[in-house]
């Protein structure tokens, strides 16, 4: 491993950053579907964090989560006699989390006219601790399902707002998820509901997200909350999102379809991930908890028990969910048609439907750990990595490389800045740099789209990191 002083590697500037413009979400239906999880199993790690660490002071915060309200506590509704209801689910004991756990996550739109929200979300995620298998369903807002209790079928947007209004056992989600259920094949184990405004909020307190944005976003026909129009452009490329700007880009419509629509919030739902479980993202998380807490507190409903979601979080971070199986129903499993009174509809050819769902519930062996995987790819890349130390801090280059070189990384020199005041760090690419170590790195070090730099070819480096002062000791030594 060389050691030199970065002469020849410029210092990164205001003209050389790579501009991320504001462009993350995934349709809000099927993005608040698998964020509200991520969201939901973050607070929970984060709860089981702040216990563990006595300095801090004790913190008066709202439940993590509502209570699933009781049949009692519906809107009622003036359809009487259309369900039968069935009897109620108690709440259920937290168990050790041993075989395959399915949620069903909805995304609502509470509007101040609306007594009753309909659900602009629906996704089932699902993961099996004991095999590593995890994936992630979506479902159209225009699928027609027949619904339990019914002697007919809707559109399964509706059924949510049906089980509200007419009182079901256990309200619209109960409903919901029994007709989700059916359809599929598969028992759902749990639910989670989360408003739009909660979503704002969340994925500003957890500092936003960034994803790769495969065409640009164009929709001028996009409503404000006025019932006028809020135009909306998201350029290609790695973009950078607040809340705000993610719940718009995950409820467009004017794209292309509601598929892709699915498809979007699906990535959005990775992304969340991603941000939350990268290294060094606890400690900085950690200050900002008590708002995620109200804001969680303020905008999710669930029968899960918190026992069960720390566990469950626990298991998680042991899996490799970095490729979960994917499935967004579409029309290659039904036909399109134009319903009378429904309008537009997707009818599911049920034998194709659930071919493709037994897909998503399939139990792959269990392989190599996350770590181990990612471990070897980086190895198999054999990138070539510059850490520059841009710190006062003696010896950061070398501690730090000798953990990445532990997870993989091939690092082929340390060394010092041209300066010692960094207080970011920053990544310079040289030529087409190798695209799994680049975005390890970008993740390892939290680096934001703006501290990103690319060079002409180098012949000594593919990718150089120059350590700044938000290089911790943490991130040094995950």
């Amino acid at each position: 491993m060389k050691t030199y002083d970065n002469r020849r590697v410029r210092h990164p500037g205001p003209r050389s950053a790579i501009w991320s413009g504001l462009l993350l979400g995934f349709l809000l239906t099927l993005f608040l579907a698998a964020f509200v999880y991520v969201a939901y199993l973050f607070l929970a790690w984060g709860q089981t964090a702040l216990a563990a660490i006595p300095q801090l002071p004790p913190l008066n915060l709202p439940a993590l989560v509502r209570a699933a309200p009781s049949a009692s506590g519906q809107q009622s509704g003036s359809l009487p006699g259309l369900f039968q209801p069935a009897a109620g689910r108690p709440q259920e004991a937290a168990p050790a989390v041993t075989g395959r756990v399915t949620v069903l996550v909805m995304g609502v739109d509470n509007r101040p006219d609306e007594k009753v929200a309909r659900t602009d979300t629906i996704m089932v995620l699902t993961i099996n601790p004991s095999t590593g298998a995890a994936g992630m369903l979506s479902l159209p807002r225009d699928l027609v399902a027949p619904v339990p209790g019914w002697n007919k079928s809707a559109k399964i947007n509706t059924v949510h707002f049906w089980g509200e209004a007419n009182k079901y056992p256990g309200g619209g989600p109960a409903l919901l998820r029994a007709t989700v259920a059916e359809l599929i094949g598969y028992p759902i184990d749990y639910y989670v509901r989360l408003n739009f405004d909660g979503f704002r909020q969340i994925v500003d307190q957890i500092g936003g997200i960034d994803i790769d944005v495969p065409k640009e976003i164009r929709d001028d026909l996009f409503p404000d909350e006025a019932y006028g129009y809020d135009p909306l452009y998201i350029p290609a490329g790695r973009q950078h999102m607040n809340g705000a700007l993610a719940l718009k880009y995950a409820r467009t419509r004017h794209v292309d379809d509601d598929y892709g629509r699915a498809d979007r919030q699906q990535r959005v739902i990775i992304a969340i991930k991603n941000k939350v479980m990268q290294s060094g993202q606890l400690a900085a998380l950690l200050p900002r908890l008590p708002g995620l807490a109200i804001a969680l507190a303020n905008s999710i409903q669930t029968d899960m028990p918190v026992e069960r979601a720390i566990t469950l979080a626990r298991a998680a971070g042991q899996m490799n969910l970095q490729n979960p199986a994917r499935l967004v129903i579409d029309r290659n499993m039904g036909t399109e048609t134009t319903d009378p009174e429904w309008g537009f509809v997707l009818l599911p050819d049920m034998v194709r439907l659930r071919a493709a769902a037994a897909a998503v519930f399939a139990d792959a062996p269990a392989g190599p750990s996350a770590a181990e995987l990612a471990r070897q790819r980086l190895q198999a890349e054999a990138a070539r990595v510059v850490l520059l130390n841009g710190t006062r801090e003696e010896g950061l280059a070398a501690k730090t490389a000798t953990s990445l070189s532990a997870e993989g990384f091939t690092v082929s020199a340390v060394g010092n800045a041209d300066r010692t005041d960094y207080t970011k760090s920053w990544l310079i690419t040289y030529g087409n740099a190798k695209p799994l170590t680049r975005e390890a790195l970008i993740r390892r070090f939290g680096i934001p789209p703006d501290h990103i730099r690319s060079e002409a070819p180098s012949p000594d480096a593919d990718l150089a990191v120059i350590l700044g002062a938000d290089t911790s000791q943490a991130r040094a030594t995950p």
